[in-house]
């Protein structure tokens, strides 16, 4: 076998004529003229299509996986970015739903805003309808700290308590040093502001305090409410002065800095800010500077 593959090499260029006989009947013969080179570029062709289609088949059909535990990388990648999403996603969900769950529970528990209208000093039953009608006083109750409020009736009426715009940027909730950036990544969703321990916490817009507690990790902590769907949290407190279900101004203060809980490290104030039960960056929304 050899011997004729070198000779038909070596006459490769050359007609050469191929004879074939059967060993049961010699004189009964077979010839066939053949050019080597033709008959080697039709092997070295055959060689290349099976190939090719061994490739294809590997790479166009679940079969290359198969075999070689093989996965389209960007395919994967989309994966698992969709993945994280999602569980991103859950996770302000679940936060979302705790905060209405609070809302729901002011709702049930606590009693009815208190709107008392008093007449006004000096009138009597008998006044002349030609004169002058001067609005009542409304007085709005913010809970039982730090007092009431009074409001003209038609400043009750557009009051952005509940339905205005928080305006942003605003102050920070405490003056101090930022110790802590926002990490979401690492499950810190919010900024840390370290100050002198007792110094005043405010809050940075309008809105009704939904959930007021203790914890082990955050200490005292607030949650507060405000419109357009915008929440901020507060943690670490030494001391809160108010109460689930008190409304609070822009500005008025809300606690004293502490270091109560278990991850706390010295005095300071953890503040988040949520827009619709998702995390936003604090910096981006507070004059730090």
């Amino acid at each position: 076998m050899k011997s004729l593959l070198k000779k038909l090499i070596e006459r490769r260029k050359e007609e050469v004529s191929i004879l074939l006989f059967d060993d049961d009947n010699p004189h009964q013969q077979e010839n066939y003229s053949l050019k080597p080179a033709r008959l080697f570029a039709l092997l070295g062709t055959l060689h290349v299509a099976i190939v090719l289609l061994v490739m294809l088949l590997f790479y166009l059909t679940p079969v290359g996986t198969y075999l070689f535990n093989k996965e389209n990388r960007a395919i994967r990648a989309s994966v698992v970015q969709v993945h994280d999403r999602v569980l991103a996603l859950q996770d302000s969900l679940n936060i979302r739903d705790q905060q209405l769950y609070q809302i729901q529970s002011v709702i049930r528990n606590k009693a009815d805003t208190v709107f008392e209208i008093r007449s006004i000093a000096g009138l009597d039953g008998d006044y002349r309808r030609d004169e002058p009608e001067t609005p009542p006083t409304i007085t709005y109750r913010t809970s039982h700290y730090p007092g009431t409020q009074s409001l003209q009736a038609e400043q009750i009426i557009h009051s952005d308590v509940f339905s205005g715009i928080v305006q942003f940027p605003a102050e920070p909730p405490v003056i101090g040093t930022l110790t802590g950036e926002y990490q979401p990544d690492t499950g810190h969703y919010g900024i840390d502001i370290a100050a002198r321990k007792g110094t005043d916490v405010r809050t940075v817009a309008d809105g009704v305090i939904i959930s007021s507690e203790w914890t082990i990790n955050n200490g005292h902590t607030l949650h507060i409410l405000h419109a357009g769907g915008y929440a901020t949290v507060y943690k670490h407190f030494s001391e809160i002065i108010y109460r689930t279900g008190d409304v609070v101004r822009k500005g008025d203060v809300i606690g004293k800095v502490g270091e109560t809980g278990l991850l706390a490290s010295g005095p300071h104030i953890h503040f988040e800010l949520w827009k619709n039960g998702v995390s936003l960056d604090p910096q981006h929304y507070i004059n730090l500077n």
